[in-house]
């Protein structure tokens, strides 16, 4: 029965590992805070008049607008890639495809960008309050599909432990933001910690997550989460099982059509 344990639910994180995984998210979201800076202060003679202003803006100048699309994707596309990189590295038995979660990653981001440019234009053009609300959701939603694709690309059996790693993570970066929000009246500040806590939360709670269900699949000898298990209708149903294989050399694979012919 304990051998059965071991096998059922996601591999336990030590507490090592868990810190290093805290460190690697805040690290990856602090690198890309810093490209947020550098851009910021190249570009302050544009964004100057916006943050220095007292009255209530009606309208900001596209450059404005430009400049703050292209700083949010840098900054957030770098710190998703260098957070997810890093955080892959601390349990390279888990993560194992780095290269295609990094590809998957900065496709998404891309993507993100090009729906969400219209959106940075017409808000800066017509009521340039809502874009700041635009630029949290365009971190909180990209740092969140990327903690998802790393999950899921190379953690295929247990993704929805991630899903709900993710999702409680996004809710707890979301609230301290929002918190924070009422306390720090510089909206600079806040923007330059927000990857630095999304990606935190990300980390933290996440590795919370995989710890507490991994104590509770071994517990009740149930695997939960895996996505193996069906329930409801679903319950009796042949579940496909795909073998991952490495892939053969040349020598091996004309070897093994000898032996069969």
């Amino acid at each position: 029965m304990s051998e059965n344990n071991q096998e059922i639910g996601p591999g336990r994180i030590s507490f090592a590992t868990f810190l290093l995984k805290i460190l690697a998210g805040a690290a990856g979201g602090v690198g890309g805070s810093l490209i947020l800076v550098l851009i910021f202060i190249l570009a302050s003679s544009v964004f100057e008049p916006i943050t220095s202003a007292e009255d209530q803006i009606t309208s900001i100048s596209p450059i404005f607008a430009f400049i703050l699309m292209m700083m949010i994707f840098l900054s957030t596309t770098i710190g998703n890639i260098v957070s997810t990189w890093l955080m892959a590295l601390t349990e390279r038995d888990k993560y194992k495809r780095i290269s295609s979660t990094i590809y998957q990653v900065f496709v998404l981001s891309l993507i993100i960008f090009v729906f969400t440019a219209p959106i940075y234009l017409i808000t800066a053009a017509t009521n340039p309050t809502i874009t700041a609300y635009v630029v949290a959701l365009h971190i909180i939603l990209s740092a969140q599909v990327s903690a998802l694709i790393l999950e899921i690309v190379s953690n295929y059996r247990y993704s929805l432990v991630g899903v709900y790693g993710v999702t409680f993570s996004v809710l707890t970066a979301s609230g301290i933001l929002f918190i924070l929000s009422g306390v720090i009246t510089s909206p600079q500040i806040l923007l330059f910690a927000a990857l630095p806590i999304v990606w935190g939360s990300m980390a933290f709670v996440g590795s919370i997550v995989t710890i507490f269900y991994g104590w509770l699949a071994r517990t009740y000898d149930k695997d939960f989460l895996s996505t193996q298990t069906v329930y409801g209708n679903d319950y009796g149903k042949e579940v496909d099982i795909e073998v991952e294989e490495d892939p053969k050399a040349k020598d091996e694979a004309g070897s093994d059509f000898l032996r069969h012919n």
